[in-house]
Parts: C-alpha cells; sequence; structure tokens
C-alpha cells in the first residue's frame, strides 16, 4: 500500500494552505448601469392654473349649475391650454358630486310621493271672468271654474269644473255646468289606464243632466318640457235626461285627446278634446286655450269651447260655442 504514506505526507500541506484559500474573497458581480449611471433628465412640473382661473371655477362650482359650471371651464381651457386635464379634473368631480346629489334629491322626492295621503300635493288653478253690456242688447255673464291635479308615483288624478251663465234681455242664453274626474294609472313612460266620470247639465242644448262613464288605455306621443300631447280612448256609457222628460242609456266610445305647448316663458297653449260616439247621437266638446302669465302666480286667459252634437232635440242647434276672458290664478 504504497499511497498511503504518500497522503499522510500530504495533509499537514493541505492543512496549511486551506486558511488561505479560504481568506480570498470571492468574486462579486457588477451591474453596468450602477458603474456606468444614465444622468438625470429634470422633469418639468404638472401645469396649474393660474389662481384667479381657479377662483372662478371654484365659483361656478359652488354655484351648483352646470350650464355655468361649463361655459367658465371651456374659457379656463381655451386661455390655459396647457392645464386643460386639470380643468377636466375639476369638471369631472363637480359632475360625479352633482350626479350623487340628484339622485339623492329624486330619492327623497320618491319617498315623500309614496308617503303622502291621497288629500296631500294637489295642485291646480282657479279662474273666474264676468261680461256686462248694454244698449240695444242687455247682457250680464259670469264664468268660473277651478282644475286640479294631483302626481304620485303611479297614479295620477286629474279633477275639472266649470260653470257659465249669462242672461241677455232678461232670458237666460247661457247656463252650462261641468264636473269632471280622471284617475289614471302608468304602465310604463308613456303608456297609462285610465277612468273617466263626467256630468254635464246644459239646458240650452236641451237637457238637464248627462252622465259619461269611460274607460280605457292612453299613451303620451310627445313628453318633454315645451310640447305635450297624449291620446286615449276607450268604450263609454252615456245617460242623458233631456229637458222633455225622456231618458237615454246609450253604449258608446270615447276618444280624447289633450295637447299642452309652452310658447315661451309667459306664454301657454292647450287643447283638451272629446269625442263620444253613440249610435243615436254622438258629441264632441271641445277646449282651447291661450294663456299669458301677468305676475306672480296671475294669468290672463282667453279661452274658445265648442259643443256639437250629432242629433240634438228638436229647436236646438247642434253646435254651440263660446268665448271667454278670465282671470287665472295658480296655487
Amino acid at each position: 500500500m504504497p499511497a498511503l504514506p504518500r497522503l499522510a505526507a500530504l495533509a499537514p500541506m493541505l492543512l496549511v494552505a486551506a486558511p488561505a484559500l479560504a481568506a480570498q474573497p470571492a468574486p462579486v458581480a457588477t451591474d453596468p448601469l450602477l458603474t456606468n449611471p444614465v444622468p438625470e433628465v429634470p422633469v418639468a412640473p404638472a401645469p396649474r392654473l393660474p389662481d384667479p382661473v381657479r377662483a372662478m371655477i371654484e365659483a361656478a362650482i359652488k354655484g351648483g349649475k352646470d350650464a355655468d359650471v361649463e361655459t367658465i371651464a371651456r374659457l379656463a381651457k381655451g386661455t390655459n391650454p396647457e392645464a386643460a386635464a386639470e380643468v377636466d379634473l375639476m369638471v369631472a368631480d363637480f359632475q360625479q358630486s352633482r350626479s350623487k346629489a340628484k339622485e339623492a334629491e329624486a330619492a327623497a322626492a320618491k319617498a315623500k310621493l309614496a308617503s303622502a295621503k291621497f288629500w296631500q300635493n294637489w295642485k291646480g288653478e282657479g279662474q273666474i271672468g264676468a261680461s256686462y253690456s248694454s244698449g240695444n242688447t242687455k247682457s250680464a255673464g259670469l264664468s268660473g271654474g277651478v282644475a286640479l291635479a294631483r302626481k304620485g308615483i303611479d297614479w295620477t288624478h286629474k279633477f275639472r269644473a266649470q260653470a257659465d251663465y249669462q242672461r241677455t234681455n232678461g232670458r237666460t242664453s247661457v247656463e252650462r255646468y261641468l264636473v269632471e274626474l280622471e284617475p289614471q294609472y302608468r304602465l310604463s313612460d308613456r303608456g297609462f289606464v285610465y277612468g273617466l266620470g263626467r256630468w254635464e247639465h246644459d239646458r240650452i242644448l236641451g237637457y238637464d243632466s248627462r252622465w259619461n262613464v269611460s274607460g280605457g288605455l292612453g299613451y303620451k306621443l310627445v313628453d318633454s318640457k315645451s310640447v305635450a300631447l297624449s291620446l286615449k280612448g276607450g268604450p263609454a256609457w252615456r245617460r242623458t235626461d233631456f229637458v222633455s222628460g225622456t231618458i237615454d242609456d246609450e253604449l258608446t266610445a270615447l276618444a280624447g285627446l289633450d295637447f299642452g305647448w309652452q310658447l315661451s316663458p309667459t306664454l301657454r297653449l292647450t287643447q283638451v278634446a272629446s269625442t263620444v260616439v253613440g249610435e243615436a247621437n254622438s258629441s264632441t266638446s271641445s277646449l282651447t286655450a291661450l294663456s299669458a302669465k301677468l305676475s306672480g302666480k296671475l294669468s290672463a286667459r282667453i279661452a274658445y269651447s265648442a259643443q256639437i252634437d250629432s242629433s240634438p232635440p228638436p229647436g236646438i242647434e247642434s253646435v254651440d260655442t263660446q268665448t271667454r276672458f278670465t282671470l287665472v290664478y295658480g296655487f
């Protein structure tokens, strides 16, 4: 075994060399980017709106009007194009907060409507007019009416009452009374179901009382802030008590139209018409009115009404018209 003495002779040398080898440091890897760093390039600060311009935008936002904020923001971006992003951010924050506020207001209004009693939230108007003439023809007349409406979440109720009385040369020339109630139930944004009850008295046209009861469907063809147009129709029942003492009951059909047009902030045109078609007689009533706002809740109105019957009693004209000049008070 000649190898063992040779290994034994090398062992002391290895023991002496090991500490020297362990003491030598290990090679370290170097990053060229660290040894040769890229020179820093100065970054320009983000553009900032001038304080006066910022103050104008903040004042418009505090006012809470969308049109004012959009106008001021457009001017600010035109004069400070380098700060357009900052302006857009301010407008976006305003629109987001505005949207949340509108949603909260709508929810509060809906909750208030849902909890309201039937006799609450009615709005309407009252009108009155008078006429007097003397000379060859002496005439005096009085006209008055009231119209009410209540809008709920799904239900809308309308009530109307009208009275016209006039004497000419000592004889009654106009004596007309009308009471009408119409509830509507909303099916969609434009569609609705309606019910209608109407009572009329007009001895000049030959009847002491006439009742109309109808129900059917309606649809809003136009529904905007300035123009509204709706149509309705359905079966109806009519009962007429004539001045002669006879009574007529008839199953009929009703078609109606309701139109409104806000011509200007102070001028409004309305048209309400309905036709009841029956086998013995068909009747059409129409009311066209032009209202001009005078001040506050007071308005002046000129109205033209027409009543047409296809088969009136003997001696009665089939067409009867009337023009009214009234003062209207809204409430």
